[in-house]
């Protein structure tokens, strides 16, 4: 357990935490880290500027990894936050979930953001919530 930390990141604060902390947790027990970024297929950027965004979410966590001799591993996918997050998890045999309470869209008031409230509803898996 806890051998495949997956990480979905939208470049946000809480994001970059969990990143960081799934990082720290697999120094210490010996395992991988999987970074995701999902393009929302609803966006209207040109599909490269979305790429290269999602890219450079990624490259933060990914960096904090090979500092800290973490293997690191990433993954971009185009399409639903929503639905493809459990395809996620799949592809990746992830065999746990660490992320922001909140991400970009997410309003600080309320207790989950929408998309940590669709991961804890749909993903069968040991979640870990950073806010």
């Amino acid at each position: 357990m806890f051998e495949r930390i997956l990480v979905p990141t939208d470049g946000s604060e809480l994001a970059k935490k969990a990143g960081y902390e799934a990082v720290t947790l697999a120094k210490k027990i010996g395992g991988k880290v999987i970074v995701t970024h999902i393009i929302d297929q609803k966006l209207t950027k040109p599909y490269d500027v979305l790429e290269n965004q999602a890219q450079e979410y990624i490259k933060v966590i990914i960096d904090y990894a090979l500092e800290n001799n973490v293997e690191c591993e990433s993954m971009i996918v185009f399409g639903s936050p929503k639905y493809d997050i459990v395809k996620l998890t799949r592809k990746s045999e992830a065999d746990s979930v660490m992320l922001g309470t909140h991400g970009k869209t997410g309003i600080t008031s309320t207790l989950l953001g929408s998309f940590a409230q669709n991961v804890v509803k749909t993903i069968d898996l040991p979640i870990t919530l950073i806010k």
